[in-house]
């Protein structure tokens, strides 16, 4: 457990961006004041779950393309989305349940692309074998609304066995584990010596995605255009590097090069490369925060329907020039 007390400590820590030397044009875009800067949310220790974004980001491919990220950490997703229809937010990576949780409550918001798959790993005590032993215990979740509590009613229906959800913070949960308080815990960090599942047990699990606000989309459609492109640098850079370089950025964006072997760990048990969403998976979660009484059953009656008034793909077809 050391090496998630490390990777923890560093989520306490904060953040500090590496400086990035902006590239001949981006210079331009600085002294025509031309830099937009994007206010994005996303939650406390997601920073491998996001990499796309952050190597975009420190590889100064958001700079060229005239954008600067104000990052704002949340709780977790639906704490985000809480705040989205104030506007002092432009942007949020969450998963993809507290974003249709919050549709089904009359939010709105552009759905932009897919980040992560596989983003939801239940890790707990070596003694748990499979997720039958774990009837009747006390598993930790980061909240009601969250893509991990709907995974674990997932589980509790098709295992067959009941589950006491016990909320709080996710760098809580580690400590709760050593001292007894909770038995395994379900979240966004994907690494641990002890884990029951490498991998949710939903094949290619739709996680985690980006949205942006509606009048952003149809006022400044380019801003989303640009920083998709970036992203999509991202994930270029992920898909042509080692686990290990990658590692590199995002253990610097966490401002801890020691977490670098956890990192490495992380980065095999999610999927950061497909910008669609899997739309399998993302049914059988929808279904099943329905059954849950989080959302009116009739929204699901035609899940790809009730998605597509909120999902365009127009800006990820642009950035990807089609």
């Amino acid at each position: 457990m050391q090496t998630r007390r490390s990777f923890s400590k560093a989520v306490a820590a904060g953040v500090v961006t590496a400086a990035i030397v902006p590239m001949p044009s981006t210079r331009r875009l600085m002294a025509a004041g031309s830099v937009t800067t994007v206010r994005l949310a996303d939650q406390p220790g997601a920073e491998v779950d996001y990499a796309a974004v952050w190597i975009a980001e420190g590889l100064g491919y958001l700079e060229e393309e005239g954008i600067k990220i104000d990052r704002r950490s949340y709780a977790n997703g639906p704490a985000a989305m809480l705040d989205f229809p104030s506007g002092s937010i432009d942007a949020v990576m969450a998963a993809i349940v507290p974003f249709m949780q919050f549709a089904a409550g009359g939010g709105q918001f552009k759905l932009i692309m897919s980040l992560t798959k596989g983003n939801a790993p239940l890790v707990g005590l070596q003694k748990f074998k499979s997720y039958k032993d774990l009837d009747g215990q006390n598993i930790g979740s980061p909240g009601i609304g969250t893509v991990h509590d709907a995974v674990l009613g997932y589980v509790e229906e098709t295992q067959g066995i009941k589950l006491r959800h016990i909320y709080g913070k996710i760098t809580d949960f580690a400590v709760m584990t050593e001292k007894g308080e909770i038995n395994g815990f379900i979240g966004w960090e994907p690494a641990s010596a002890a884990a029951i599942a490498q991998k949710p047990p939903i094949p290619h699990m739709e996680s985690l995605g980006l949205v942006f606000q509606p009048k952003i989309a149809a006022e400044n459609p380019d801003l989303i255009v640009r920083f998709v492109r970036a992203t999509l640098r991202g994930i270029d850079f992920i898909k042509k590097s080692s686990k290990e370089k990658t590692a590199e950025l995002i253990a610097k964006k966490m401002n801890d090069t020691k977490a670098i072997p956890v990192v490495v760990n992380a980065l095999g048990s999610v999927e950061l490369t497909d910008p669609r969403l899997d739309m399998p998976s993302t049914r059988i979660l929808l279904k099943t925060i329905a059954k849950q009484g989080k959302i009116p059953a009739d929204l699901v009656t035609d899940v790809d329907g009730w998605m597509g008034k909120y999902l365009d793909y127009s800006f990820l077809d642009k950035a990807e020039g089609r």
